[in-house]
């Protein structure tokens, strides 16, 4: 029972696009054809597109909010706008070239109703081909098996894998405002970044259900490994400066020798490329955590201390 209701809607689905006009009426079909849901909305936020995407949208006849920026501001920015806009007490992201899978709505909102003391729940996706094809999934089964029913830390979502896309997230506004929203200052991993700050202050649990297809296409930005792993390493410096708590839960030595391990590879990279001076910077970087391997596993904090 999509679109919202008299009372307003329970899920706000929050959708930034930028040139992406090709791939919006199959993704909005996708989030109409939820059923068995709480009453949605979806605000789309066109991020200053140079294409159709306006007539696009408007030729589906779909109950759409679009909101139009004059100036493209990145992802993260598209989609705190997205959230000012939006009316629900729950959040749900989708990227515009993907498409929603059955019971993505519904079923994560009944688990959070189940159990009302999360402030979130994450789930998992299946990557598809051009023509449509399952190619796997985007959290690997092993570590989504690991994951399945259990509450996740900020450990859980810095390992490699990165567990948390916010296409299969569905989380309590409250839980949202409490972390401080997007950083839209960040380039790549806003959404990581967030996910982590969320679970500072509110428990969060992972689910191994598929709520989303990735779509495979020549720009994906999931394919520009380097440019993740950069993103990666700017979280990580971010939450230890401005959350010390966060390197405090994953064990210090742990935290600084995996910051540390992102940063050498992207000098290493750097020298490749001969660019020395670059290299040299990022380098000096990882020597100044002073960490050259991972603390043992023991004696660590709970990653879910905030609930005691």
């Amino acid at each position: 029972m999509g679109g919202a209701g008299s009372e307003g809607p329970a899920i706000s689905v929050v959708v930034p696009t930028y040139n992406r006009a090709a791939f919006l009426p199959a993704m909005l079909a996708s989030v109409f054809a939820q059923r068995d849901c709480p009453p949605f909305e979806v605000v789309l936020v066109d991020d200053a597109s140079t294409d159709d995407t306006a007539a696009v949208v408007a030729s589906t006849g779909l109950p759409v909010t679009v909101v139009r920026l004059e100036k493209n501001g990145g992802v993260a920015r598209a989609r705190q706008v997205g959230v000012e806009q939006s009316r629900g007490p729950l959040l749900a992201f989708h990227d515009s070239d993907d498409v929603m899978l059955p019971g993505r709505l519904g079923g994560l909102a009944s688990y959070l109703e189940e159990h009302p003391e999360l402030g979130g729940v994450f789930s998992n996706g299946v990557i598809e081909t051009a023509d449509g094809r399952s190619v796997g999934t985007v959290v690997p089964e092993a570590q989504a098996v690991h994951l399945d029913g259990r509450r996740i830390g900020i450990r859980d979502i810095l390992r490699d894998g990165l567990p948390v896309y916010l296409q299969t997230a569905l989380i309590r506004r409250s839980a949202f405002d409490r972390a401080g929203g997007i950083d839209a200052s960040l380039k790549r991993h806003a959404d990581l970044d967030l996910a982590c700050r969320v679970t500072l202050t509110t428990p969060v649990a992972f689910l191994d259900r598929p709520a989303f297809g990735y779509r495979l296409h020549g720009a994906n930005q999931t394919r520009d490994r380097m440019r993740l792993r950069e993103g990666l390493a700017e979280v990580m410096g971010q939450l230890r400066k401005r959350h010390p708590e966060a390197v405090e839960l994953c064990g210090v030595d742990w935290y600084r020798w995996r910051e540390a391990r992102h940063l050498r590879r992207i000098a290493l990279q750097r020298l490749r490329e001969a660019r020395v001076l670059t290299a040299a910077s990022i380098f000096a970087r990882s020597l100044a955590l002073g960490i050259r391997r991972p603390a043992p596993a023991t004696g660590l904090r709970s990653e879910h201390s905030h609930e005691a």
